[in-house]
């Protein structure tokens, strides 16, 4: 028989017993839709690591120490880095109380950083402008706020809220900004007056692409590096110094952590050991961690496709046991083991087919309902094609033994059953 002719006997047979067919690929269809769930997030997983990568700059090493750095050591570590590296200093974090006209206002970190802090994880919408090198050589008294958005659900932001019970409580530096906006205005803070130059509007949590502990737990403002530390001078004793250099490429960045490391040790002494962080392990952790998540969601799947080929077997076992006689008559007419062979295989592989498209949209539904950012999602053309491989592979193993046991009929055999 034509192939043709191979589908539309098939597809008669499963119109002919709609049932029976229903419970042969629900289960295939289950299966299909862990794979489908599973095989989706794991893609939209994998483009979002990608995409965290991309925005935090490829080759990032983060070094630790615990010494200031000044200006002088900024340039002369960036005539060592190769040209086109990024590198920033960051102060420690300090925790301090900010006053705006007669509201004093605290939960908040301050940094000194340089204009290069935003070549990395720079997801905020800028409202005025940034720290520039202007600030830096002056010393200006400015400053950049970061706003939060208010979300559905709120991201779990540490609080400092300890104040004199003589005072006021201080209002949290959250609400306070996402009430006023401070763009332009005059605030204090160590006894310093400070002109907030910036405002960085945050992303929701759900549309934020950075890793987890890259994001913010406290509101961070930023003032220039040099200010930070005249500002309170005894602070280099007692904080220390975060480097982060971006190469661009990943093969340099074991050069480049020699090179800051080179680098600190003629500063401090050869007994200077900084902490270095390399962000593709970081990566390649996250990749991990998706790994094992898609073998447990697999697991499951596979049982769901075990169960379903079951059924497929057992249900193409009951066909041919209905349908002896005319095996007989088929075989007596001409057709060979082959073509009884070939007929139980296809309406096995269109069960599976039906099956994988039931369970795409079961699948769908899913990642639909239970995805944490639905607007990102992306479906790609392979998880598709891999589920209606997956589906049609299934019913046609679990298929084989059945139609081979029918094709092995004697027609004479076959004839006489009733």
């Amino acid at each position: 028989m034509k192939l043709i002719d191979l589908l539309a006997t098939g597809w008669a047979e499963i119109r002919a017993h709609k049932m029976r067919s229903f419970l042969s690929f629900f289960a295939i269809a289950i299966g299909i839709a862990t794979f489908f769930y599973t095989l989706s997030i794991l893609s939209q997983r994998y483009r979002d690591i990608e995409r965290a990568v991309e925005l935090a700059g490829k080759g990032r090493l983060d070094v630790s120490t615990e010494h200031p750095l000044d200006t002088d050591q900024y340039q002369e570590l960036k005539n060592m880095l190769p040209e086109g590296t990024s590198l920033s200093f960051v102060t420690d974090n300090s925790f301090e109380r900010m006053y705006y006209k007669n509201n004093t206002i605290s939960s908040f970190l301050n940094y000194g950083v340089f204009p290069s802090w935003a070549d990395s994880n720079f997801v905020y919408r800028l409202e005025g402008r940034f720290i520039n090198y202007t600030d830096i050589e002056n010393k200006n008294r400015v400053m950049v706020l970061m706003v939060f958005p208010h979300e559905k659900e709120e991201r779990d932001l540490w609080k400092w809220n300890h104040h004199d019970p003589d005072e006021d409580p201080p209002q949290d530096i959250k609400d306070f900004t996402y009430r006023h906006n401070l763009l332009g205005q005059q605030v204090t803070m160590n006894d310093e007056s400070f002109t907030v130059v910036g405002i960085l509007h945050a992303p929701e949590t759900k549309d934020d692409p950075r890793f987890p502990e890259e994001k913010e737990r406290i509101v961070p403002v930023f003032i220039p590096h040099t200010t930070w530390y005249e500002l309170q001078p005894a602070w280099q004793e007692n904080f220390s110094e975060k480097i982060r250099v971006i190469t661009g490429d990943e093969r340099t960045v074991r050069q480049a952590a020699n090179t800051v490391t080179t680098f600190l040790r003629s500063q401090f002494g050869k007994n200077e050991k900084p902490e270095i962080k390399f962000f593709h392990e970081t990566a390649k952790a996250r990749t991990k961690e998706a790994r094992e998540d898609l073998n447990n969601m697999l697991f499951l799947g596979l049982i769901a496709m075990i169960a379903g080929g079951i059924g497929i077997m057992n249900v193409t076992m009951a066909v041919i046991f209905s349908r002896t006689k005319e095996i007989g008559i088929r075989r007596a007419l001409g057709a060979t083991r082959r073509d009884i062979l070939t007929q139980f295989l296809v309406e096995a592989m269109l069960l599976g087919f039906c099956g994988s498209i039931a369970g795409m949209v079961l699948g769908y539904g899913a990642v639909l309902h239970l995805a944490v950012n639905t607007k990102e999602m992306t479906f790609s053309w392979w998880v598709v094609v891999l589920s209606v491989l997956i589906a049609i592979s299934t019913s046609f193993i679990f298929a084989l033994y059945p139609a081979w046991k029918a094709s092995n009929l004697k027609p004479v055999d076959a004839l006489k059953y009733e």
